[in-house]
């Protein structure tokens, strides 16, 4: 079996001690290296190349924000996994928004931390639960928010970003060209008021445009 390589970034030693031990308690899962601080992120990503990136989401002597962002731009096939006590919408959506696929609670059970890397591994999302009903009630109480209508075809792109798939995937299942689906999402985007596909997403599941069965990978996988 092929284990995903995990880099594990935390500052605290009995924590990082023990999100690497129940990792590499599991088959499939291999922690490559285990960081203090961010300063040395960018660098060790390079170095080691790992397929997951599991980021405190407060590190001394670095702004963790532009820490993953600088990470996505340099390694977009790294999936940061962004590990955090905090559950405020600005926080998590300013994390998706620099390029992290995945927001885990540090309180969450241990399942989900297990179930938000090998979501990260497969190139889905993956949000707490917790998070997941915060960003869907945030939306569905902004009464300021003025949406536009989507388009039918904007429909359908959302449709299938709600069940996980990504821009090269909807382009096969739409017949048409991966730029055409990303000019689709730019204008979802605009037209919703939002900055990220997980929170494209919500906002449809809280209008009813997208049924939270259907859109349950995207859910489990947001």
């Amino acid at each position: 079996m092929q284990k995903t390589r995990i880099l594990l970034a935390e500052d605290h030693h009995v924590v990082r001690a023990a999100i690497a031990s129940l990792l590499s308690k599991e088959a499939d899962l291999e922690v490559v290296g285990e960081l203090a601080e961010a300063s040395r992120l960018v660098e060790a990503v390079g170095a080691l190349k790992p397929e997951v990136l599991v980021l405190d989401a407060h590190m001394p002597g670095h702004k963790v924000i532009e820490a993953a962002r600088e990470v996505h731009a340099r390694h977009p096939e790294v999936g940061v996994l962004i590990l955090s006590a905090y559950n405020r919408r600005e926080y998590v959506l300013g994390m998706l928004g620099a390029g992290a696929c995945g927001y885990v609670l540090k309180d969450d059970p241990p399942e989900a931390l297990l179930a938000a890397v090998r979501a990260a591994r497969a190139g889905r999302q993956w949000l707490s639960p917790r998070v997941t009903g915060l960003l869907m009630k945030s939306m569905a109480d902004d009464e300021r928010r003025v949406v536009e209508e989507l388009t039918e075809r904007e429909r359908e792109v959302l449709r299938l970003m709600a069940t996980g798939l990504r821009n090269e995937r909807i382009a096969d299942a739409l017949d048409i060209t991966e730029q055409t689906v990303k000019n689709h999402v730019r204008s979802i985007f605009g037209k919703l008021g939002v900055e990220t596909r997980v929170e494209a997403v919500l906002y449809a599941i809280s209008q009813g445009w997208v049924s939270p069965d259907a859109a349950a990978s995207e859910g489990e996988s947001a």
